[in-house]
């Protein structure tokens, strides 16, 4: 439904996501002693982190990404050093049995086939957990010279998961028979080819099985107008920088509107949200001073550096005005931060009714389209 002013009504479940990047690790944060910084490029690191989102019921984790490292910051922290997304969530993937998966793909520098083949297989062997985040990318082409200059990205990325999508279709979960008395194992004639998509000319088919017949969830982070368009077309949730909630209004109603021009339902808008938490409001503030990221000046997402009741106050409050769908954990200045997150945080997100206690049937994509629309 939509208000008079054009604002869609306030969504009664809350969609609830954590981002893997490590922002608790952001400024000098890491130099904590228990920041568990020589870990950060194992499993242990997000394996953590997914776990304990796991343990709170969230929807799904997420890892931002960009094909890009700039050496200068990391003399003083990480930057953008990271491992590869597929790879992390695959391995979550085996470690983890409910919580969703969201890896981030650059429509600029992946190919469709070999997308289209990492999500299938990510999907099979999560059982149905995985979503992706599609991008433009952030990177300096100039680095990248073996890519060719893309003139419209956006029109590249529609042209991208119109590709991944078709040929994640070109082999359908019903082609397996697995039939031992007959000995037939799939039906041959249900596999196909896919059409070519602007450059992407890839025919398939995959080499494995859909797990379910219908396009897996879309992520999408991007700011501008041709970045909306895009996401009100084919994204299922859109991350989302709104400092303040009249940004979240404002967009969740070009978002609609958008999104009704295309015969679609409307994305739902999950704003990143950075917090500084801690037992006291004084403590919380003195993690965000010492972590030497001053909030909000240079942060450009939502901000909340305060206690675990004070942060679920705000969110009930961005909800109850329809100025998000949810919400994009982003925890910063310590470990702790995260903990109090999924341990207070989403516990009163529960007990206010606006997000499930634990995970019920179906997969993230049934979750993050439960109510639409």
């Amino acid at each position: 439904m939509t208000a008079a002013d054009g604002v869609p009504a306030a969504r009664e479940r809350a969609v609830i996501g954590l981002s893997l990047s490590p922002t608790w690790l952001k400024g000098d944060a890491w130099r904590r002693r228990d920041s568990g910084v020589e870990t950060m490029f194992s499993l242990e690191f997000p394996l953590r982190a997914a776990r304990l989102a796991e343990a709170a019921g969230l929807d799904f984790v997420f890892r931002p990404d960009a094909i890009v490292l700039d050496p200068a910051p990391m003399s003083r922290e990480p930057g953008f050093a990271s491992l590869d997304p597929i790879v992390v969530m695959s391995a979550l993937a085996a470690t983890t049995s409910r919580i969703g998966l969201v890896p981030t793909l650059s429509s600029t520098f992946a190919q469709a086939y070999s997308a289209a083949r990492q999500l299938q297989s990510l999907d099979r062997l999560s059982e149905g957990r995985t979503g992706w985040n599609v991008v433009t990318s952030l990177a300096d082409p100039g680095r990248f010279p073996d890519v060719p200059p893309v003139d419209d990205p956006y029109r590249r990325a529609e042209e991208f998961v119109a590709a991944v999508e078709e040929l994640r279709a070109t082999f359908p979960a019903g082609v397996l028979r697995l039939n031992r008395e007959s000995g037939e194992f799939a039906d041959p004639g249900a596999v196909r080819t896919a059409e070519p998509h602007g450059p992407f000319r890839a025919t398939g088919p995959l080499t494995a099985p859909a797990f379910e017949e219908s396009a897996l969830p879309l992520l999408h982070a991007g700011g501008s107008a041709a970045s909306l368009a895009f996401a009100a077309r084919r994204a299922d949730a859109i991350f989302a920088m709104t400092a303040e909630p009249e940004d979240g209004i404002r967009l969740r109603r070009e978002a609609a509107r958008l999104a009704a021009a295309a015969g679609r339902p409307s994305p739902r808008i999950l704003p990143g949200l950075s917090l500084w938490l801690a037992e006291t409001r004084q403590e919380a503030r003195e993690s965000a001073e010492r972590s030497g990221i001053r909030a909000p000046a240079h942060v450009r997402h939502w901000t909340v550096a305060d206690t675990p009741r004070a942060a679920a106050d705000r969110i009930l409050e961005r909800l109850d005005a329809g100025a998000a769908d949810g919400v994009i954990a982003l925890p910063m200045g310590s470990w702790r931060s995260l903990e109090l997150f999924a341990e207070e945080v989403v516990p009163a997100l529960v007990a206010a009714g606006r997000f499930p206690a634990g995970y019920g049937p179906g997969t993230l994509a049934s979750r993050l389209r439960a109510d639409d629309r």
